[in-house]
Parts: structure tokens; C-alpha cells; sequence
């Protein structure tokens, strides 16, 4: 008699195309593809790609003409990368890499977060190996290699990551043991170098040791960085180049501290895990739900910040559903920059029990004070979102916003 798994995690894509939603699974296929290994015990299809653990970390990067890469870690603590090509006369999966066994690379550290930058073809893979160090894989004509940032200090067990390339530098942001934003650079030839921002900016405070970081690139070569502090309230980090005067010419740069609270952001819940998108001029948007679970948005217009309460207005002001306890966020800008497709796991409905609901991913569309929502695992019957280990939720925009997390078949 055949066995079946007791759980397989597998990873879900959600998307929207020519104006009609649907999903995937991406580990699991009626068909095999090149490469697979061969049908394992346990689901009903052949494995096409190794499955995901639960609660680890999940990137993903996608073109305009719909070529896309998801990134994740599988049950031996590798990092795995999965291919879709768009190439006609139909797109699909197109096979996956093991990093750990095709180059090398180091195992993760066990639920790491990942992040990825750069574009398909010039990819970076960011993650903490299982001494929480910061490892890049780099991607260059379909060749991956990859470094590890030996000397710095290791990241906290619970760690969140971000990655921003900016000139020709890249930077990956973490949490270490004592709870300090760092900040690892790549130089190139020059290698690896980094820096304790919490010691080294006038004014830091501490971040959450239960909140998440998140960053995004302003301009040609300077970044922002997001935290929460230990009041859960938002901060940002800003890398500033200060001009020149007579008395210093040459000018410098350093980094500022802005609490956004002293423009009217509201604290979030305890554990958030903020979110940021630029908008099309460059100006950041920051997501997290607030003390009641509802989504917030803090915009940067130019001159200061703007606070609109998204979820709280949403549907003119019927709002959107409350965002279950623990659940990531995402965040993508429209095709025209004008708006933005947050998602996020809604809390159960009051008097339906724990277990409805809490699987319901959540659409909140819209930008300013102008927002609706739409209850998108009810109304497309999506498997349900992990959440005994809370799954990370990531998106990306390509033809149209795609939506990742990890399920349980």
C-alpha cells in the first residue's frame, strides 16, 4: 500500500492576466519537466522541483515579458532557484537549480529570509548560511557563483534581510545577535565590507526584535532602510550626500534618522513586517498594519510624509479585512506607477472559528485615500496559506501583479 507524506509544503503563484486571476502550483505538475527527479511517494503528481519548508524565506523577480524566478529553501537547507520562460508557443517551468550541490554555495541557515536584486540574466541572491553570514549568489551569462561575508557579525536566529543595489555597489541589511541594523556591502574586486547603523547613526533606536526591515534604492546611488522600533512605531534610515562647502569640499555622506510617527504614522502591531515600493518619481511608500490590524500607508510626497489609513477606508470606508496575526506583507506599483497591489492574509471572521479564514489572501488595491479590497483565496478557492509556520508572502509585477506563498498539499 502506497504511503502518502504527512506534509509537503509547495509554493503557490497567484496572478492576474489579461484581466483574469488564477494560480498555480509551482512545485507540483501533471507534466515533468527536463531534469525533474522521479515521482516521490506522498501527492498525487510528480515533484518538479524540490519541495519548500515551511516559514523560510521566498524571493522572487519577473520581467515585463513574463520571464520569472523563484527563489526559496528546500528540506536540506539549500537554496533553490525555479525558472519560468515565457518563450512561445507556451510559457512554463522550465526546471530548477540546487545551489548548494550545482556551485557550492553554503546551506542556509534554518528559516533564513532571502531577497533578490538585479534583473533576469544579472540576478543576486542574498541569504544567511547556517553561521548567519551574509552569502551572494551572483548570475552572469547563465553562470552563478557565489561570496560570503566571513567577518561579519552574524544575524539573529530570527533575522529579516534586505538587498539594494545602488551605483555599482550592492547591500544587504539584517538584524545581529544584540538586535543591530548592519549593513554588508559588495565592492566588487574590493570584496566585502560592513557596518553597525544602529552604533554609527546619530539617534538610531533600537529596532522590534520581533519586526521585520525592509529597504529600497533613492536615486542613482543612495537607500533608504524601514524598521520598527521597540515601541513598534516606523523609522527610517536615509543614506543623505551632504554637498560640499569652502570649509569641506569634497562633501560626505551619512546616514539620518527620521521617526515618522512625528508625522502622524501610527504604531504597528507587534511583530509587523513592513513593506516598502517606490512610487514612479523615486518618493517611497511604506505598508504595515496597524495596532488593529488594518493596513496603514505612509508616502513620502516631496516635502513629508502622508498617512492614509488603507484599510480602514477601503470600500468607502466599509474596510478591508483585518490582517491575520504574524502575516508577511506585499507590496507591488501598478504599471503605471500610479498605484499599488498590497496582499496580505486576512484574520478569520469574527464567530467563524480560528481555522476560516485566517487562509484568505487579500487583495488592497489602490493609492491616497481611494482603496478597495477583494477577498481573493475565497473568491478563487486558493489553497491555504501556511500559517502553522507563518509563510512569507512576496510579489512581483510583470504583465500584471503575481502573488507567492507556501502552501501545505
Amino acid at each position: 500500500m502506497r504511503r502518502m507524506a504527512e506534509k509537503v509544503f509547495s509554493i503557490i503563484e497567484v496572478a492576474e492576466q489579461d484581466g483574469t486571476w488564477g494560480y498555480s502550483d509551482i512545485n507540483f505538475s501533471e507534466e515533468r519537466t527536463p531534469g525533474s527527479p522521479a515521482p516521490v511517494e506522498g501527492p498525487l503528481w510528480r515533484q518538479v522541483s524540490p519541495v519548500a519548508i515551511a516559514g523560510t524565506g521566498l524571493a522572487a523577480v519577473g520581467s515585463v515579458g513574463d520571464d520569472r524566478r523563484v527563489y526559496y529553501q528546500d528540506l536540506d537547507r539549500s537554496v533553490v532557484g525555479t525558472a519560468y520562460r515565457s518563450s512561445p508557443p507556451t510559457g512554463r517551468w522550465t526546471g530548477y537549480e540546487v545551489f548548494t550541490s550545482a556551485v557550492g554555495a553554503p546551506s542556509a541557515d534554518g528559516g533564513s529570509a532571502l531577497a533578490v536584486t538585479g534583473e533576469i540574466g544579472d540576478l543576486r541572491v542574498y541569504y544567511l548560511d547556517d553561521g548567519r553570514r551574509p552569502v551572494r549568489l551572483r548570475e552572469r551569462d547563465q553562470e552563478w557563483t557565489y561570496d560570503v561575508c566571513a567577518d561579519a557579525p552574524p544575524g539573529s536566529p530570527i533575522s529579516p534581510l534586505a538587498a539594494v543595489t545602488a551605483g555599482q555597489v550592492e547591500y544587504v541589511y539584517y538584524l545581529d545577535v544584540r538586535g543591530h541594523v548592519v549593513e554588508a556591502s559588495w565592492h566588487g574586486a574590493e570584496g566585502w565590507s560592513f557596518d553597525d547603523l544602529t552604533s554609527g547613526t546619530e539617534g538610531c533606536p533600537m529596532p522590534s526584535p520581533l519586526g521585520r526591515l525592509t529597504a529600497v534604492r533613492r536615486g542613482s546611488a543612495s537607500r533608504t532602510v524601514y524598521f520598527l522600533d521597540e515601541t513598534d512605531r516606523p523609522v527610517q534610515l536615509e543614506h543623505v550626500v551632504v554637498a560640499g562647502t569652502k570649509k569641506d569640499p569634497e562633501g560626505r555622506t551619512v546616514w539620518r534618522v527620521q521617526r515618522l510617527s512625528a508625522y502622524g504614522a501610527p504604531a504597528a502591531v507587534a511583530g509587523s513586517r513592513p513593506v516598502v515600493v517606490p512610487t514612479a518619481d523615486g518618493h517611497p511608500r511604506l505598508y504595515y498594519p496597524d495596532a488593529d490590524r488594518l493596513v496603514v500607508e505612509v508616502g513620502f510626497n516631496g516635502l513629508g510624509w502622508d498617512v492614509h489609513h488603507a484599510g480602514a477606508e477601503a470600500d468607502r470606508g466599509a474596510g478591508a479585512p483585518a490582517a491575520a496575526e504574524g502575516t508577511s506583507l506585499a507590496a507591488v506599483a501598478r504599471g503605471d506607477h500610479r498605484g499599488v497591489q498590497v496582499y496580505y492574509l486576512g484574520a478569520a471572521d469574527a464567530g467563524n472559528g480560528p481555522d476560516e479564514g485566517d487562509g484568505n489572501l487579500i487583495e488592497l488595491e489602490g493609492s491616497g485615500a481611494e482603496w478597495t479590497a477583494r477577498h481573493l483565496g475565497a473568491e478563487l478557492g486558493l489553497p491555504e496559506v501556511a500559517t502553522g509556520v507563518p509563510s512569507p508572502i512576496t510579489a512581483i509585477y510583470t504583465s500584471g501583479p503575481r502573488v507567492y506563498y507556501t502552501t501545505v498539499e
